[in-house]
């Protein structure tokens, strides 16, 4: 998507990133837009041994080469065989080196004089993105926040409000609640009921 932009935003062809592994100490060609066959497989094959990288990473200075055609220091013979006539190369740095940032065009006039500058805070940018992607990657991956509500859930204590004896509206059975009596029936009236229904028989016979 960085070399998308840059390459709009520049109108250059061609423009490619390359990152180094500090546990190999090894340069590979992280992505490219505009590379010919022969450009890929040249700058796949680039170590951090080569006058290219360790101009770059070794030194952490930016190069330009306003003609490919004619400059042979840095041995990049694909560049002009693709009819790029011009590059800028600068290190992906932060506190250190962690790659080359690199344009290329086939128009001469797209070579500006703040463009080596340009290039240089660009490839800071993207050393800086290339941090806090890999502390990302590095920290460990967050809780399930609905697994911890239930383990503090779980975990939480009971309250002296927890034990307090539930409301009075609240349904009680009185078969199980020690709270509630059966009141008796007053005395002698199981014998006035009795002497209801003996006369009342009577008086319809």
């Amino acid at each position: 998507m960085t070399l998308d932009t840059l390459s709009q935003v520049l109108k250059t062809e061609c423009c490619w990133v390359q990152t180094v592994d500090t546990r190999k100490w090894s340069l590979s060609l992280a992505a490219h837009r505009g590379f010919s066959p022969e450009m890929r497989h040249e700058m796949t094959r680039m170590d951090i041994d080569h006058c290219f990288s360790k101009q770059i990473i070794g030194m952490g200075n930016e190069i330009v080469i306003p003609d490919l055609s004619n400059d042979g220091r840095y041995g990049l013979l694909s560049f002009p065989d693709a009819g790029y006539k011009w590059m800028v190369a600068a290190p992906l740095m932060t506190y250190r080196v962690h790659g080359i940032l690199g344009i290329a065009s086939r128009n001469r006039r797209r070579l500006y004089k703040q463009t080596p500058e340009l290039i240089k805070v660009i490839a800071g940018l993207i050393g800086t993105a290339l941090i806090k992607a890999r502390l990302i990657q590095k920290s460990p991956a967050p809780l399930n926040p609905a697994k911890t509500k239930d383990k503090e859930e779980t975990a939480t204590p009971a309250t002296p409000d927890d034990k307090k004896p539930a409301p009075s509206n609240q349904s009680v059975d009185a078969k199980t609640s020690p709270d509630i009596t059966t009141k008796k029936p007053p005395e002698g009236t199981f014998h006035k009921h009795a002497d209801k229904m003996r006369s009342f028989r009577s008086s319809h016979r």
